[in-house]
Parts: structure tokens; C-alpha cells; sequence
């Protein structure tokens, strides 16, 4: 019987000895890899905090003690032996385990947050609350994964030492990485001697000399722990003894035994109120030769199961993308959204040398890394400061360059004040280039990107717009650079429509949509991801009778209000659809168009996202479930319009593929013409 079929809750760990203790390590590596090589996920990061995870559950008493997980897309060890052993296969399918921490799915799990630099204000705040706790409750917050690269963990630093609280335990665990390899002085601190290879070369041989004489082993110990003092005098002490901590470290973070050991002095320590920090050495990915080689490419492979995520479509956020394949339309290459945005800078930074790319710890997901093989020297990664990056590429503005920020939506949130003050207050020509905006699938609702259009358009000076296509988004990237303006552009994560990229770049009226196709009885007015969705709905809508028009609104700051006006004189009805939150989203935009310009006699309807956050599934059940797909556009529309109704009923099958759905809506009985008849019933 396996150890871990005995794990099942953290009070099992206690009683084990140190070897049954790597034992279990093992079965854990083990299940890691086995889920998430199929299933998808977090994988180098979580490979290598095995023994850590372990020894935390080992020493403090959770959930009477609290662990603060940064970003907590590292606790699937602590998910595991934490009586979510049977359920983890399920991890990032729908109704299964989130992929972070999740306070719904257990009490061990205290914050359900997946953002980096969040631990260690959530720690003091939590630790301030619990001081005179009867309990006494330790509070231990383990930052890592390149979250001491973000500007928030330095300001709860900052306030740790000056408040002081009792039983506050910082876990510092690093593995030189974030989702890239970590950037800026941590890294130069970090190698400066620890992984010197004359400096190992040293500790290993010292151990193989004392190993060999009597009583070596003993030997040692003791000199490993005087090996350890010497590190922290020479290496690191003395920056976190500057900041006001009490330093231990840095210790070997596979070694479980040393982790214990080292968890027992600083939970001492703590006592008092003294901040005290632990610093661990990680191996990203340990366990796993392929994610050993590769940490930032198994960070977090895509999941290779059809099965899970129907047809297989290559996701934006590998940083090793596939070769393109061939299309639907013709026979062009089909790329990611990611790769078209990169291939379209790198035709423009060739011919101007003033522009320059900034990005925030995902060089590799907004497909910047093949743009810095180009231009090493133009292409910035500021690590997981997102408020740096928009305010440095305004000063670079300032001073002439024309800087591109490329960031996912989720992250973008944190510079919202920089947005406004930095650029958008002083007017200057950043181009925010928003990656992952709409429905982003397994990694949940931490990284959906369905708020950017609403934090954006409120900016003024501010100009948001989103490609229906790739072809549309080489010209709006070529269009944001030379305008001069603070310009936002918004696309979707994975594969492009597939239609062929035109070779020549040509400016877009700025404010400007177009009229993909007209109708008498009902126009889609569609933003962004849902326009090739619009097209096809008005297919099969206009097949049932219904004389179905599409408009492609390309910005959602400025409304098109000319052509806003020439749908509403042509139709009566208008439908908006967006990837986004209604509230504050774009169809929001369309109705206070209609509201200021006077534009009547028109019936304006929105359909997006409700108000709520989603949860982690395929993209395409995501947009299935909330009507964003053909099938659940076409059932908004005859919900809303219901006038427009066929006079048969549509019957649906409860949990049909959105395949199936879109084929018996396209089958159904025909009008003939007629409008009028009985509102239709429809079954999902």
C-alpha cells in the first residue's frame, strides 16, 4: 500500500519517519506528473515544492495555523494530502479542483487568489487580525515563482518590519523563475555565490572527503550547518537584515530533514514579533527530466487531452507554440492571435527603430520571446510589475520612443491607476496591447479577462478597440503605434479564424466600424472574438427567415455613431455582443451612444457575460454555457426578439455539443416568411 492511501488530512504527515516522508515525496511527484502531463496545469513549479509543502504541514497545524499561498498556483501537494487526494485528477476540468487555492474546497485553503505579490500583504493583514487569537495562530506565507520581482510584496515588506506582528512567517522559495526566468537584482544576489560552480564544487567535494572518514556522517552535519551559517553571512543576510529581518538561510529546499529543522527556528523566532524570513533553493520542476531542462516551457504545458478540450487548439500561453496549420479559409496560414501580434511588430520595429516592446513576466505567452530574438536590446521583460511597466513605457513616450506594453487582460487590471495618471492624464502614444481578453478556460476565475473593456473606456484620452480577426489586428497594432494617442487593443487567447494576412499594412480610421453584412430585421452589432460568431448566426438565422445583418464595431471607445445611425434607420433591432461583462462592457457603450445622440426608434439589446465570475472549464463550454457561441447567440436573439420566433418550436437535448445545438437550430423547420406567429419554446 502506498503511503500517500493513507494521507488524508495533514495530522497523517506528522508520524512519519524522514524516509517514509521521501517516499511519499515521490508519490506525490508522481501523481503530479500523471494528472498534469494529461490533464494540463501547473507543473515545474509544483515538482519542485514537494518537500517544502510537506514539511509546512509537518511543523505548523493548519487549518489552526494559515498558509498563504502566493499566486497558489503551487499547492497541488498541499491539495493532495490535504483530503483532496481522490479528487485531484479532476484538477482544472470543469466541476472538478480549481488549479489555485480554493476556500470552497477545503479549510486548509485560505485565499483563493492567483495573482503574484499578493502573499505577504494578505499574510500581515490576516497575522494583524489573529494577535490576540486565544489560539495563537502562526500565519506563514510562501512567496516565490517570482513574486518578489513585484512591487506589493515590497510594500508589505516594508510594513511587516514596521508593524511587527507576532507568528508571522515569510517562506521564501526560490527557484530563479517566474513563469520566464526571474529578471533584475534578486537574480544577480541569488547566483552571486550559491551557485558559483567553484563554490559547489567545493561543498560536494568537502562531503565526499568527511563522508569517507569514521564517523563522517556526523561530520557532515555539523559542517553543513556550518556551511549554511557562512552562506547567509557571505550571501544574503545582510540585504534582509538591512530591511529589518531576522535571515535564516538559504537552505536546501529538497532536503527534508534541513526544512524541518530550519521551519522549527524560524516558527521560534517568530514568537516575539520579530519578522523573520526563510530562504529556500528550489529545483523547478525536480523529479521531471523534461521539466527539469525546460521549467519555463512546463510551467504550464497545454493539455494535450482531446478529449477534455474537444478539437485540439494549440494554447496561446505555451511558450513553444506549434508550427500553424492550414486553415479552414483557403489554404493561409493559421496562427495564434499571440504569434500574429509578434510577427506584425517584428515587420515594424525592422523599419522603426523608436519602437520598443515592454512585457511584465511573459515574454513567452505574449509571444514577445521571438520578437527579443530579434531585438535583444528593444524588448523589455520588468518581471511581475505590471504598474512599472505602463509607467516606464510613458516615460519612454515622453521621450520619443514608441513603447508597445503587451500584458494578458488579468494582469492589466493592476495598472489601472497607471492608465490613468501616467498615460492617459498626460496624453502620451502608449500602445497597451491586451493578450488573453474574454474567456481564458482551465485557469478559472483569477485569469478571465472579462473586465479590460470596462476599466479601459472610463480612461479619457483613451482609445480601445479589438480585431474581429488576425488580418484586423496586424493593421489596428500598425494604426496604435502611429496615432499618436494612448491606444488600447484587446484580443482573444488561442488560434486566429484563419484567414490569410494581408501583405501590406494600412492605417484604420480611428472610430470606425464597418457593415460585414446587412438585414432588415435584426443586426448583430459584435466587438472583438464575437464577430466571426455573429457571421455564422446570421447564417442559419437567415436560412429560418429571419433577415439577420452584422456589424463589426472594431472600437469600443469611440462608438461608431454613423454607423450606429445607418443600423438604426435599416433595423429596428439591434443586438450587441461582447466576450466581457455587460456591466460597464461594450454593449453598455453602444446604449449610452444610442442615449447621447438621441437615436430612437430603435430597439437596443445586450448580451456578454452577467455579473459574476467563471469558473474553469474548456473555452468552448465556457462560451457555450453563457450563450456565446452560434447556437446560444441565436437563442438570445429569439429570447429577446421573440417576434422573430420560427412558428415551430426548437427542441434542443439537454448537454448537446455546441455542435449538436447549432445543427438543430439550423435544421429547424423554415418561416417561409412569416414573423408572426407563436413565440418559440426552446429546450436546453
Amino acid at each position: 500500500m502506498k503511503i500517500l492511501d493513507k494521507i488524508n488530512g495533514p495530522e497523517d504527515l506528522k508520524p512519519l519517519g524522514y524516509e517514509e516522508v521521501a517516499q511519499l515525496a515521490q508519490e506525490c511527484r508522481d501523481m503530479i506528473i500523471e494528472t498534469i502531463t494529461k490533464r494540463g496545469g501547473h507543473l515545474a513549479s509544483n515538482l519542485g515544492i514537494v518537500e517544502l509543502t510537506l514539511a509546512l504541514h509537518r511543523v505548523f497545524d493548519s487549518p489552526k495555523d494559515k498558509l498563504v499561498w502566493d499566486t497558489s498556483n503551487q499547492c497541488y501537494t498541499h491539495k493532495i494530502v490535504t483530503g483532496r487526494r481522490e479528487q485531484f485528477p479532476s484538477i482544472r476540468t470543469p466541476g472538478g479542483l480549481s488549479g489555485f487555492a480554493e476556500p470552497k474546497e477545503s479549510i486548509h485553503d485560505t485565499l483563493a487568489a492567483g495573482h503574484a505579490g499578493t502573499g505577504l500583504a494578505y499574510a500581515m493583514g490576516m497575522s494583524i487580525a489573529l494577535q490576540e487569537d486565544f489560539e495563537k495562530p502562526y500565519v506563514i506565507t510562501i512567496v516565490g515563482d517570482g513574486a518578489l520581482t513585484s512591487g506589493t510584496s515590497y510594500e508589505a515588506l516594508n510594513n511587516i518590519v514596521h508593524s511587527k506582528p507576532k507568528r508571522l512567517v515569510v517562506v521564501f522559495n526560490d527557484n530563479g523563475w517566474s513563469i520566464s526566468e526571474n529578471v533584475g537584482w534578486l537574480v544577480h544576489w541569488r547566483n552571486r555565490l550559491i551557485l558559483h560552480p567553484t563554490y559547489r564544487h567545493l561543498v560536494e567535494t568537502g562531503q565526499w572527503l568527511l563522508e569517507k572518514l569514521p564517523h563522517g556522517g556526523q561530520a557532515w552535519e555539523i559542517a553543513r550547518k556550518i556551511k549554511t551559517s557562512v552562506e547567509g553571512l557571505f550571501f544574503s543576510n545582510l540585504i534582509w537584515e538591512e530591511m529589518g529581518f531576522r535571515y535564516l538561510g538559504p537552505i536546501d529546499g529538497h532536503n527534508q530533514q534541513d526544512l524541518e529543522e530550519s521551519l522549527q527556528r524560524v516558527k521560534e523566532a517568530s514568537k516575539d514579533g520579530t519578522p523573520v524570513v526563510l530562504h529556500v533553493l528550489t529545483h523547478k520542476g525536480r523529479g521531471y527530466k523534461l521539466a527539469e531542462e525546460n521549467p519555463c516551457k512546463f510551467h504550464q504545458p497545454g493539455t494535450p487531452s482531446a478529449e477534455l478540450r474537444g478539437p485540439a487548439v494549440p494554447q496561446q500561453g505555451d511558450p513553444h507554440p506549434p508550427a500553424p496549420v492550414a486553415a479552414s479559409v483557403g489554404n493561409a496560414p493559421r496562427y495564434t492571435y499571440s504569434q500574429v501580434f509578434a510577427k506584425t511588430l517584428i515587420r515594424l520595429m525592422a523599419k522603426d527603430k523608436k519602437i520598443v516592446a515592454i512585457s511584465a513576466a511573459m515574454l513567452e505567452g505574449t509571444a514577445l520571446v521571438e520578437v527579443k530574438k530579434q531585438f535583444p536590446d528593444r524588448v523589455y521583460d520588468v518581471g511581475i510589475a505590471e504598474e512599472h511597466a505602463v509607467i516606464m513605457a510613458a516615460g519612454m513616450a515622453k521621450a520619443g520612443l514608441r513603447p508597445v506594453v503587451a500584458i494578458y487582460s488579468t494582469f492589466l487590471q493592476r495598472s489601472f491607476d497607471q492608465m490613468i495618471h501616467d498615460v492617459c492624464l498626460q496624453a502620451l502614444p502608449v500602445t497597451l496591447c491586451v493578450d488573453r481578453a474574454g474567456l481564458v478556460g482551465d485557469d478559472g476565475k483569477t485569469h478571465q479577462g472579462i473586465y479590460d473593456i470596462a476599466y479601459s473606456r472610463c480612461i479619457p484620452n483613451m482609445t480601445v478597440s479589438a480585431p474581429k480577426d488576425e488580418n484586423e489586428l496586424q493593421h489596428l497594432l500598425f494604426t496604435a503605434i502611429y496615432s499618436g494617442k494612448p491606444f488600447m487593443i484587446r484580443y482573444p487567447r488561442g488560434m486566429g479564424v484563419g484567414v490569410p494576412l494581408d501583405a501590406e499594412l494600412k492605417e484604420i480610421p480611428i472610430g470606425r466600424g464597418e457593415w460585414l453584412r446587412e438585414g432588415k430585421d435584426l443586426t448583430l452589432f459584435a466587438y472583438s472574438s464575437m464577430v466571426p460568431v455573429a457571421l455564422e448566426a446570421a447564417e442559419i438565422l437567415a436560412e429560418r427567415g429571419i433577415d439577420c445583418g452584422v456589424a463589426n464595431a472594431r472600437f469600443a471607445k469611440p462608438i461608431d455613431t454613423e454607423l450606429l445611425r445607418q443600423v438604426a434607420q435599416q433595423t429596428s433591432r439591434i443586438l450587441t455582443l461582447e466576450e466581457h461583462l455587460t456591466m460597464g462592457g461594450f454593449g453598455n457603450a453602444v446604449l449610452e451612444t444610442v442615449n447621447s445622440e438621441a437615436i430612437h426608434h430603435v430597439s437596443l439589446k445586450t448580451h456578454g457575460i452577467p455579473d459574476q465570475f467563471v469558473e474553469q472549464s474548456p473555452q468552448a463550454v465556457q462560451r457555450a454555457n453563457l450563450k456565446l457561441d452560434v447556437a446560444g447567440v441565436i437563442q438570445k436573439a429569439l429570447e429577446l426578439y421573440p417576434e422573430l420566433a420560427p412558428s415551430a418550436a426548437l427542441r434542443v437535448p439537454a448537454g448537446s455539443s455546441p455542435e449538436g445545438r447549432a445543427s438543430v437550430l439550423a435544421n429547424a423547420p423554415a418561416t417561409n416568411g412569416s414573423k408572426k406567429n407563436t413565440v418559440e419554446t426552446v429546450t436546453w
